[in-house]
């Protein structure tokens, strides 16, 4: 019976701690949150989409990433169409492209991949932007 008691016992913290997973209130927090080397920098007239200043953050392999907030899942929708025609004339490597909610956000990695976008496993930080951004509440 003490063997049936530690072990319910046992299973159920197992069970609590394993659930437990951190949830992000924002976007802005959930990339903050998966370098701790993250800095947030000034954001120039050329990374504006739509009239929205993003705001940008720099990794330590000189890697960025740019958080746009469209307001709406709409507009974000426009921004982000507006961005891929933009980014179709232009000859380099396209962002990893996200979109949460109201944001838009972009990773501009320094891999050389073979595709014009890189896939997230090709990176050092987009499987964990991913799944950083999966964990909003």
């Amino acid at each position: 019976m003490r063997k049936f008691i530690f072990v319910a016992v046992l299973s159920m913290f197992l069970l609590s701690a394993c659930s437990s997973q951190q949830k992000y209130t924002s976007v802005n927090e959930a990339v903050k949150s998966i370098e701790h080397n993250i800095s947030q920098i000034e954001s120039t007239v050329e990374t504006h989409l739509d009239g929205i200043q993003p705001i940008s953050y720099e990794l330590v392999n000189n890697e960025f990433i740019r958080v746009y907030d469209f307001g709406s899942k709409e507009k974000r929708d426009l921004g982000n169409k507006h961005f891929e025609e933009k980014i179709q004339l232009l000859s380099s490597h396209a962002p990893i492209v996200y979109q949460s909610g109201n944001y838009l956000v972009l990773y501009y990695s320094n891999v050389n991949s073979t595709s014009r976008t890189p896939k997230l496993t090709e990176t050092k930080y987009g499987e964990k932007i991913q799944k950083a951004l999966n964990i909003i509440e």
